[in-house]
C-alpha cells in the first residue's frame, strides 16, 4: 500500500447478522460505497485512508477485512503452492504469529483444522510456533471456501472492534456493543437531544450513545494490526487521527441519564464509562422504572429491558406494561428504541413500535424496534390493549427486586 494510498482494495466489514443496513450507512457516511453481499458480510472498495478510517470508526463492525488473494485449490499440495505465491510478510511482521479462521463449505478440502495448519505451516517460512515467544502478538486471516474456490482476507482489526477496551466489567447477559450502537445509529440518534436508559445494566447503550454523541471512535485509542504491517502509512494514519480532534465534543450539551434499579450494575456502568472517559457525560442512579422523573422536552428512550430467558424466569408482562405507562406519563413527547426477544411484550410497552431489523444475540433471537416522534405528535402514545394501565408506582407483586438489565 506504500505510495498508493488513492489504490482501492477489496475489503468487508463484518458484522452481526441484522446489522447490515446500518453498517452499510456508517459507511455511506465515511465516502465509502458499499453493499450487503450476505448475512454479516458488508463488502466495499477503500483507498488505504479509507481502510483506516473505516477501522477507526466503524461502531457496528466486529471486523475489518481486507482481500489478499482468490484461488481455486482441491488438494493441499495445490493449496500450499498458491499459498507460497503470497508475500506473507507484508501482513504478518516479525515475531507474530498467524491465525487462520477457516470455513469450508461444499469443498473437497472441508477439514478446517487442516487447512490451517497447512496455511500457517507457509506463512511461518519453515518456522515453527515453538521458536516464538509464548506472548507473540497474532495476525488474523480468515479463509472463506466454497466449492474449492479459497478467499483470503487479513484482519486490519486485530483484536475484534466489538471488544472496547472499556468495557472490561459487566453485568448480567450485558449486549453487545455493536448492537448497542446499531439501535442508536438505526434510531437516528445524533447526540443533540437527551437520552434515558432505564435499564442500564453494565451501561453499554449509555456509554456508546455517550461516545457517538461527543464524536469519539468507539474504541479509543486502541493499536491496530494495520499498524504493523510492512505497507503501513504512518503519514496516512496521522491525517485519519487528526480527524478525531475535528470531530470530537468536548463535553455533550445534552443530558445521557443511565439508571438500574440494581447498585452494582450502576457502579459497574460507571467504572466502564471512567474507562471510556465519558463519565462527566453521564447521569447515573439508582432507581426502578417506576421513579423514572418527569420531562416535557425531546429526547430518546433507548434500552434494552430483561427478555426473561437468561436473566429470571418470571413473566414480563407487568414490568413492560408499566414501563409503557411510565413514559406515557413522564417522557410523553419521547421517542422510544429498545431491544426485545418477544413482540407481544415490546408491544405491551407501546403498540406503535415499528420493527428496525432483528439479530441473535446469545441463541436468542431479538427485535430492534423504534417509535419516531411523529408518531407521537398523531395523538396520544398507544397504550397495550390486553389490560387497564398500571398504577406507575406498582411493584410486582411477591417478585421481589425486577430482573437485571442486559444493557
Amino acid at each position: 500500500m506504500a505510495g498508493q494510498s488513492s489504490s482501492r482494495q477489496e475489503c468487508a466489514a463484518i458484522c452481526t447478522p441484522g446489522l447490515e443496513a446500518v453498517c452499510e450507512a456508517e459507511l455511506k457516511a465515511l465516502g465509502v460505497r458499499a453493499r450487503t453481499v450476505s448475512a454479516g458480510v458488508v463488502e466495499f472498495k477503500a483507498t488505504t485512508r479509507q481502510l483506516y478510517a473505516a477501522t477507526l470508526w466503524l461502531r457496528t463492525a466486529s471486523r475489518v477485512l481486507v482481500r489478499i488473494a482468490k484461488f481455486r485449490a482441491t488438494d493441499f499440495n495445490y493449496l500450499e503452492t498458491r499459498c507460497r505465491e503470497l508475500d506473507w510478510h507484508r501482513w504478518l511482521p516479525a515475531g507474530h504469529l498467524p491465525d487462520f479462521r477457516v470455513t469450508s463449505r461444499r469443498s473437497r478440502l472441508f477439514h478446517t483444522d487442516a487447512v490451517a495448519e497447512r496455511m500457517a505451516k507457509v506463512a511461518l517460512g519453515g518456522l515453527d510456533r515453538e521458536d516464538f515467544r509464548a506472548d507473540a502478538p497474532h495476525q488474523s486471516f480468515v479463509v472463506r471456501v466454497d466449492h474449492d474456490l479459497f478467499v483470503v482476507s487479513v484482519d486490519a482489526a486485530g483484536v475484534p472492534l466489538n471488544q472496547r477496551g472499556w468495557r472490561t466489567e459487566l453485568g448480567v447477559a450485558p449486549l453487545r456493543t455493536t448492537m448497542a450502537a446499531g439501535l442508536l445509529l438505526a434510531s437516528g440518534w445524533d447526540g443533540t437531544t437527551p437520552l434515558v436508559d432505564p435499564f442500564c445494566g453494565s451501561g453499554t447503550i449509555a456509554i456508546e450513545a455517550a461516545l457517538l454523541g461527543r464524536g469519539l471512535p468507539p474504541g479509543g485509542d486502541r493499536d491496530f494490526a494495520f499498524a504493523h504491517w510492512a505497507d503501513f502509512e504512518p503519514g496516512t494514519w496521522a491525517s485519519v487521527m487528526g480527524e478525531v480532534g475535528a470531530r470530537m465534543r468536548p463535553s455533550l450539551d445534552v443530558t445521557i441519564e443511565a439508571a438500574d434499579r440494581d447498585e452494582a450494575a450502576v457502579a459497574i456502568t460507571r467504572a466502564n464509562a471512567e474507562r471510556a472517559g465519558v463519565v462527566g457525560d453521564l447521569d447515573l442512579a439508582v432507581r426502578v422504572v417506576s421513579h423514572l422523573p418527569g420531562r416535557d422536552d425531546l429526547g430518546l428512550v433507548a434500552t434494552n429491558p430483561p427478555y426473561g430467558k437468561r436473566v429470571g424466569d418470571g413473566d414480563l408482562t407487568a414490568l413492560y406494561r408499566r414501563f409503557g405507562a411510565v413514559l406515557r406519563e413522564r417522557r410523553p413527547g419521547w421517542e422510544l428504541s429498545m431491544v426485545a426477544a418477544d413482540q407481544k411484550l415490546a408491544r405491551e410497552v407501546d403498540g406503535r413500535l415499528k420493527p428496525l431489523g432483528g439479530y441473535g444475540h446469545g441463541g436468542i433471537r431479538v427485535q430492534m424496534y423504534h417509535r419516531s416522534a411523529s408518531a407521537t405528535a398523531d395523538g396520544e402514545l398507544s397504550p397495550p390493549t390486553s389490560a387497564s394501565p398500571m398504577p406507575l408506582d406498582l411493584e410486582l407483586p411477591g417478585s421481589g427486586p425486577e430482573p437485571e438489565s442486559k444493557s
